[in-house]
């Protein structure tokens, strides 16, 4: 049934997406395009499209999981929505994985347009990868690199910290659309769920920011390994980059607990026009 749902809910919630993805990957063949045929005036309007397509991706598909979650729970269509026979917690899986899935696409639709538009200027001011490869290992840039063991742990941690971000962003605005819907606070929705984000955001960040202060959580690039300290950013003297993670990281949890509520009320206090 998980699956179902989840089908269903790519198939509604596309429409909202697919359009600014295709805009986007239509600008980076007209990029391409404009170099083989040397044509400076249309490349320029095609990178001035990506730059505005890319991240639009990011801006259009944050809107489209608030839209979606409302329209399909708290308009007319919530009617037909919350009779299906399963679990309202079934029904909030389902629209946390396949938010999931549209914002990571976004941001691989975003990173795709800054990279066209990167090859589109090295190729178009004579450079080329093989030539920037050659100035970084010259310059010695190479042997400032952390190992590839660093590199490959120090990604596994950015994956799970865009996903701490990301379940972040979804639980707030479950539990903010949800809790706005309820009998109490339904007479003037928008208004309130403004409120309860802002207020949730505001007052999570401070105790994120003052528990890093008082046990601060960093994790810290060497040129041999990643690992995590107490200390604060940078203390460490054989540091290459490190990042205070305690705020990402409690801001996931309080995320995982609003989606524990935000089930909760959807199974027994949501109220549908």
């Amino acid at each position: 049934m998980l699956g179902k749902l989840i089908k269903n809910e790519i198939k509604h919630s596309a429409r909202y997406t697919m359009a600014i993805y295709g805009a986007a990957f239509a600008a980076m063949a007209v990029t391409g395009i404009s170099l083989l045929m040397d044509s400076g005036w249309l490349g320029a309007i095609s990178c001035g499209v990506l730059y505005v397509v890319g991240f639009a991706a990011v801006v259009v598909t944050l809107v489209s999981v608030i839209k979606n979650f409302y329209d399909t729970l708290y308009s007319r269509q919530g009617y037909l929505t919350l009779t299906l026979p399963v679990k309202g917690s079934s029904l909030l899986l389902s629209k946390i994985i396949v938010s999931f899935i549209w914002i990571v696409a976004s941001m691989v639709v975003m990173g795709l347009t800054l990279f066209m538009i990167f090859i589109y200027g090295k190729e178009r001011s004579g450079g080329t990868l093989e030539s920037m490869w050659e100035i970084v290992s010259v310059s010695g840039i190479l042997d400032m690199l952390p190992s590839k063991l660093a590199i490959v742990k120090f990604l596994v941690v950015v994956v799970i910290l865009v996903v701490a971000t990301i379940l972040t962003y979804v639980g707030y605005v479950f539990f903010t659309v949800t809790l706005a819907n309820t009998r109490l606070l339904q007479s003037h929705p928008k208004f309130y769920g403004g409120v309860i984000f802002f207020g949730i955001m505001t007052i999570v960040n401070a105790i994120g920011n003052k528990l890093t202060e008082v046990l601060p959580l960093t994790i810290n690039v060497s040129s041999e390994n990643v690992y995590f300290s107490f200390t604060q950013m940078g203390y460490e003297s054989d540091v290459l980059f490190s990042y205070g993670i305690g705020g990402t990281l409690f801001s996931g949890l309080v995320a995982i607990g609003l989606l524990f509520a935000t089930g909760y009320i959807i199974e027994n206090k949501v109220n549908i026009k």
